[in-house]
C-alpha cells in the first residue's frame, strides 16, 4: 500500500466515524443604547410631558410620568438566551433630588411564569451626575430572567433616562 492510498484511505475511515458531540458554547452579550430607541410614554397623557431628545427620555413636565423601556434581546428556539441583567441610567435635572421608582418585567403576554421586580434609586440634583438603577438575577433569587424584558418606571419631573443596558448570555445547544 502507497502512502498516498494510505492517506485516503485513513481519511475516508475518519469521515465514516461518528462525530465528536458537540459541546454548548456559553456567550455573553451586552446591548446598550440610548433611551430614544426603546421607551416611550406608557399611554398617550404622558406623552405631552415627555421630551425624546437625542441623549435622553426626559420628563419635562409638572407631573410624575410613566415610561414603558423594551429590551432588546436575540434569541431562537435553537440558542436559549437568559438575561443576567438590565436596566437604564437617570438624570436628574431638577433642583432637589428625585426618586425613580421602576418595576422590572420578564415574560410574555400568557402571563405563565412571568417575573416582576420593583425598585427604586434617588437620583441627585443638578443634571452632572448620572445614577443606574439595575435589574440583575440577585434581584430575582438569581434565576436568570426570561429573554424578554422591559421596565416600567415613574419619572418625576427634571429626570430623563439616559443610556439603557441588557446583558445576557446565549447557550447554543
Amino acid at each position: 500500500m502507497s502512502i498516498r492510498t494510505f492517506a485516503v484511505t485513513a481519511l475516508t475511515a475518519a469521515a465514516l466515524l461518528p462525530s465528536a458531540p458537540t459541546l454548548a458554547v456559553n456567550k455573553n452579550v451586552e446591548v446598550s443604547g440610548n433611551a430614544t430607541a426603546i421607551c416611550q410614554g406608557a399611554l398617550p397623557n404622558f406623552e405631552g410631558s415627555i421630551r425624546k431628545r437625542p441623549l435622553a427620555v426626559q420628563n419635562e413636565g409638572s407631573a410624575n410620568s410613566f415610561v414603558t423601556c423594551s429590551f432588546l434581546t436575540q434569541y431562537d428556539s435553537a440558542n436559549q438566551a437568559a438575561v443576567s441583567y438590565f436596566g437604564a441610567y437617570f438624570t436628574n435635572f431638577a433642583t432637589v433630588a428625585r426618586t425613580v421608582t421602576c418595576t422590572g418585567v420578564a415574560g410574555h403576554s400568557t402571563n405563565v411564569g412571568n417575573q416582576f421586580v420593583s425598585k427604586s434609586v434617588t437620583v441627585a440634583p443638578g443634571g452632572e451626575l448620572q445614577t443606574q438603577l439595575l435589574f440583575t438575577i440577585a434581584d430575582n433569587g438569581n434565576v436568570g430572567y426570561y429573554p424578554l424584558v422591559s421596565m416600567s418606571c415613574n419619572i418625576p419631573p427634571g429626570v430623563g433616562i439616559n443610556d439603557t443596558y441588557v446583558g445576557y448570555v446565549v447557550s447554543d445547544d
